[in-house]
């Protein structure tokens, strides 16, 4: 079910030419999930409504939020996510489960068309983050962080974004600034 997702968000990513236009230096902020979670995207980005953000429900209903944003040129595939758990865990459990089961999403005709290629934790400007970064279909990269209030809770977000291989390190930088300026109420 999973690779469906990203089979469409790939197709996305090819199809969607967004513009050629470079990000200005400003932003806007984003408030979703009665405004409990918030984040900085580029001002040009466009927020996905209407039938497409009706079938990516239909995929994975846990998706709170999806835009196509410019990083330098390019249109990427960004998405917002809450998992929600009936008991409370710790981020670090809960961002280890997800590294450690990611492979058991695969759907057996697409099983060798995903994989986990990094992931980490670190600290900059004085916050932790979270990140890992997942292969599909040889051309495409997931880039997932992952934030819980105050580290521990039953709730999950994950924010997401698709690249393309050879733009894999631009959209990393594009998704720590966004990661930097995620706040939980």
């Amino acid at each position: 079910m999973k690779n469906i997702l990203f089979l469409l968000v790939s197709v996305l990513i090819i199809v969607v030419s967004y513009s050629n236009n470079p990000v200005e230096e400003h932003s806007k902020l984003v408030r979703i999930d009665n405004n409990n979670f918030e984040f900085e995207l580029p001002k040009d980005s466009k927020e996905i409504d209407g039938d497409l953000k009706n079938a990516m429900l239909q995929l994975n209903s846990n998706i709170l939020y999806l835009a196509i944003c410019d990083t330098n040129g390019s249109g990427n595939m960004f998405m917002v996510s809450k998992y929600v758990s009936e008991n409370k865990v710790s981020i670090e459990e809960a961002f280890m489960q997800s590294v450690n089961t990611a492979p058991n999403f695969n759907i057996d005709t697409l099983s060798n068309n995903f994989h986990l290629i990094d992931y980490k934790v670190y600290k900059v400007k004085g916050k932790t983050l979270r990140y890992k970064i997942s292969a599909h279909f040889d051309n495409v990269n997931t880039i997932m962080y992952y934030f819980m209030k105050d580290d521990y809770s039953n709730e999950l977000y994950e924010i997401k974004a698709t690249a393309r291989k050879n733009e894999l390190p631009k959209v990393l930088n594009f998704m720590e600034e966004v990661a930097l300026s995620v706040k939980i109420k």
